[in-house]
């Protein structure tokens, strides 16, 4: 816990001649979630390098949220949508943030329990919001070559039109007979990487998890000279009363 002190405390002090971005954390704008808030945020290190970029939510959100907008299957959700700090766009493939609310999960069935899809988009908004369904947007269905994915993910046939293909991790406890709970999914679009998703369920997220998990590696990145996250986690500060959902330990690649 001591080694996430500084992750989420967000440090204002810096020598001035070092990076203007040395141990510092930058919040996104706070939007509203239920009745409650959600912001993104960046941390860098002592040298001003990328740590650390994720979401803050509130437990008064998450306690206030819609349960239903008439609709069916992946489109039974309601999409909050984060801009990034500047900052860490500049230095890291991450483009902004939606998290997904899914108050009936979605398909396969093994997902159908109320979960959140915090995805980590390397698009822009508007490439997101242009992708079609399997018929009308054949690059939809166009894989990345395998050394741009882990080598135990696999294609589980989940297609979304606005989101892009979703792999899963062969060993992930839920495709091996345990109750979901939460799992990093990578996706893609046209041949390419575009996203990273920490998908998790409203239940795990109430346990208050002090939670980190690695990030599985692809052999190669197709955006190189960026940083990239090697773990991501879940944390829940009493403090504030807030959620925290992450990607960090940060490698230049």
């Amino acid at each position: 816990m001591l080694s996430l002190v500084m992750l989420f405390s967000g440090c204002d002090d810096y020598d001035d001649k070092t990076s203007p971005l040395a141990n510092q954390t930058i919040h996104g704008k706070t939007i509203h979630v239920g009745e409650g808030t959600a912001y993104s945020w960046a941390t860098f290190d002592e040298a001003g390098n990328p740590a650390a970029v994720g979401v803050r939510f509130s437990e008064q959100a998450v306690n206030t949220l819609p349960q239903q907008d008439n609709s069916e299957g992946h489109g039974h959700m309601i999409y909050y949508e984060m801009e990034l700090p500047q900052e860490i766009m500049q230095q890291t493939p991450f483009k902004h943030i939606v998290m997904d609310w899914n108050p009936m999960g979605h398909p396969p069935a093994l997902y159908e329990l109320p979960h959140f899809d915090a995805h980590f988009y390397m698009i822009s908004s508007a490439e997101r919001k242009a992708i079609g369904d399997e018929v009308s947007d054949p690059k939809l269905m166009i894989e990345p070559a395998p050394r741009y994915l882990p080598a135990d993910y696999i294609d589980v046939q989940v297609n979304v039109p606005q989101m892009g293909k979703h792999w899963v991790d062969r060993h992930s406890p839920e495709l091996n007979g345990e109750k979901f709970t939460q799992t990093m999914i990578y996706g893609s679009y046209d041949g390419r990487v575009i996203f990273f998703e920490p998908m998790y369920t409203v239940e795990y997220l109430q346990s208050k998890p002090d939670d980190t998990f690695d990030l599985k590696q692809p052999e190669e990145f197709q955006q190189k000279g960026l940083y990239y996250p090697t773990r991501y986690g879940f944390y829940y500060d009493a403090d504030k009363k807030e959620y925290v959902i992450w990607l960090d330990n940060m490698q230049l690649k």
